[in-house]
């Protein structure tokens, strides 16, 4: 259902179609905003969730999709046999390649040197 681009790009087919996910700090603040809530509270929320993951993801790759949209998107894999899970699972991982989700290194301070 996945392929890897550039760092911090996910490939995912959903509908029938590729689509690139690309997390940043501001797709992931529009979801916030979006929302009216931080993140971590509105994962109690699982479909809500995943719908807004998604479009965060495509926010800046496909910028006319609207959450409605992809909410569609989410239907029509589901009804080609797929799962909510596997479109949340791919939003993770698109999440964990732009260094968002999920540990990391230790930042370096200016020079080189480990904080």
């Amino acid at each position: 259902m996945e392929r890897q681009t550039e760092k911090g790009e996910r490939i995912v087919w959903l509908a029938g179609m590729p689509l690139a996910l690309h997390y940043t700090v501001n797709s992931m603040c529009a979801l916030e905003a979006r929302a009216g809530m931080p993140i971590d509270r509105l994962l109690d929320w699982h479909f809500n969730a995943t719908r807004l993951l998604l479009w965060a993801g495509l926010y800046h790759t496909h910028p006319d999709l609207t959450v409605g949209d992809a909410g569609d998107l989410i239907g029509e894999h589901i009804l080609r046999g797929g799962s909510l899970e596997d479109i949340a699972e791919a939003c993770a991982d698109g999440l964990r390649a732009a260094g968002l989700l999920g540990e990391s290194e230790a930042p370096e301070k200016a020079g080189g040197e480990e904080a």
